[in-house]
């Protein structure tokens, strides 16, 4: 949706790649999803549990600081995946001439050192790095401090499963409008080139509501995603991690 000049939304997308490449055009990417997430995400989530150890995470200002660090120290790792990633999403969308056709994750960082070199597997790197940031304190810095405030609010237990259902989708619906604008950049300058203003002027194309550009499928993806990512993380925190 944001690559692309028509405005063509959600539901009308979805059936276009559906037609036309097939039910499982709807997972390209995946390997390099699945590589980026066992980098970055994990990294960010051990970073951030670490410090709070090591520091007084009472505050949210404090939290949010963290989170910004732990953010953006992972990204820097995870930010060629997240090319390949990205690149790989929208292929289909190009037309024939234009197609990277990268088969898979490994595949795809291989031809991005080599046709263009290693430094362009950083393309992008400080829109990812600036959205890692915000991801990260709209995610797990908003969660943690959810989490309290119900908690105070509600007389929740730690450990009850309602109170990590409300505090993910919390967290999810602070961070997906927060990180949508720079999440549009950082799509355009990895799949094209251009400058700031070039990106800016496509993104209005669009209309007013252009830099939030495909904000729906956006929730629809983090908040699921968000609910059982933090389910699953309490359920291990409880039985083999601290509990606090």
């Amino acid at each position: 949706m944001v690559v692309d000049i028509e405005k063509r939304g959600l539901i009308t997308n979805m059936e276009w790649a559906i037609k036309r490449h097939g039910f499982f055009s709807l997972y390209d990417g995946m390997t390099a999803q699945l590589m980026r997430q066992l980098t970055y995400s994990t990294l960010r989530f051990h970073l951030y549990q670490m410090g709070k150890q090591r520091f007084d995470d009472s505050r949210y200002f404090q939290k949010c600081l963290l989170a910004t660090f732990s953010g953006g120290i992972a990204s820097s790792v995870g930010i060629p995946t997240e090319l390949v990633n990205t690149r790989m999403h929208i292929d289909r969308a190009l037309p024939k001439d234009q197609r990277r056709n990268y088969r898979h994750v490994f595949h795809g960082l291989y031809r991005v050192w080599s046709d263009e070199g290693f430094s362009a597997l950083y393309k992008g790197g400080l829109f990812s790095i600036m959205r890692s940031s915000l991801v990260t304190v709209g995610q797990i810095a908003s969660y943690d401090q959810a989490k309290e405030f119900y908690m105070r609010s509600f007389h929740f237990k730690h450990d009850q499963t309602e109170l990590h259902v409300i505090s993910s989708v919390t967290a999810a619906f602070i961070y997906g409008p927060l990180i949508q604008p720079i999440e549009n950049f950082r799509t355009l300058q990895m799949t094209s080139s251009g400058n700031m203003s070039a990106y800016f002027r496509h993104l209005i194309h669009f209309g007013k509501r252009g830099l939030f550009r495909g904000l729906v499928p956006c929730l629809l993806r983090t908040v699921p995603n968000a609910i059982i990512m933090f389910l699953l993380f309490e359920q291990f925190r409880v039985r083999f991690g601290n509990r606090y």
